[in-house]
């Protein structure tokens, strides 16, 4: 007996790939989302374990360190000159007498932007859309905190720093219109030391139930 056999059609192809296109078309815009709320997330994560590193090293040293967000580069050379912003890109975590160069990055790492003024993740942002948001950045931003030897913070409240990516859009907590779809997200630091992430889009009823992301 003889088996025939036979292939796609040109048009078959063209028709599965035009359908394939008209998937992705769709999916994209959620998957750009999703990438920079991934985004936003891992710079939150780094601030974090900066914040942790100088607490731990303050307690290991026994003595005062310094974590401060700057807009000097953070580097060695720069351990006794670079000055506390609310406005710096980078951080650095220091010994408070300005002595010991402990750690430092530059806010644009990670960001694939080739400076700071190309960085969309910002930290206690006020421009538009941030601005509108009914979860605003602090009134009065931290810049610097200091650890003692013991772990506790020169702080006199919990210091919030929130982080939003203005160009993804707004806020999962301003519902707009447009309703925001981006995951923002704080880090808190306690008065004495501890620090985490929180997600202000966790309602007060859900962090209530035990969900551990709310603030």
């Amino acid at each position: 007996m003889n088996t025939s056999h036979r292939g796609f059609s040109l048009i078959e192809l063209i028709i599965a790939v035009a359908i394939m296109g008209i998937l992705l078309s769709l999916a994209l815009p959620s998957f750009s989302t999703y990438l920079r709320n991934v985004k936003l997330r891992s710079a939150a994560e780094v601030f974090l374990s900066g914040i942790q590193l100088a607490r731990s090293e303050a307690v290991r040293m026994n003595t005062n360190v310094e974590f401060l967000l700057t807009t000097t580069d953070p580097l060695p050379a720069n351990v006794g000159t670079a000055a506390a912003s609310t406005a710096g890109r980078n951080w650095m975590v220091r010994t408070a007498d300005l002595v010991t160069f402990i750690d430092g990055k530059f806010g644009v790492e990670g960001s694939g932007s080739a400076t700071t003024a190309g960085i969309s993740v910002r930290i206690n942002d006020t421009d538009p859309p941030a601005n509108t948001d009914p979860d605003p950045p602090p009134a009065t931003p931290v810049a610097s905190i200091v650890f003692n030897g013991l772990g506790r913070t020169t702080l006199a409240a919990t210091a919030n720093f929130k982080f939003n990516d203005p160009v993804a859009g707004r806020c999962v907590t301003d519902p707009g219109p447009p309703a925001g779809t981006v995951r923002c997200l704080r880090v808190a630091v306690a008065v004495g030391g501890q620090a985490r992430i929180c997600d202000p889009a966790v309602t007060a009823a859900m962090t209530a139930a035990g969900d551990s992301r709310g603030c």
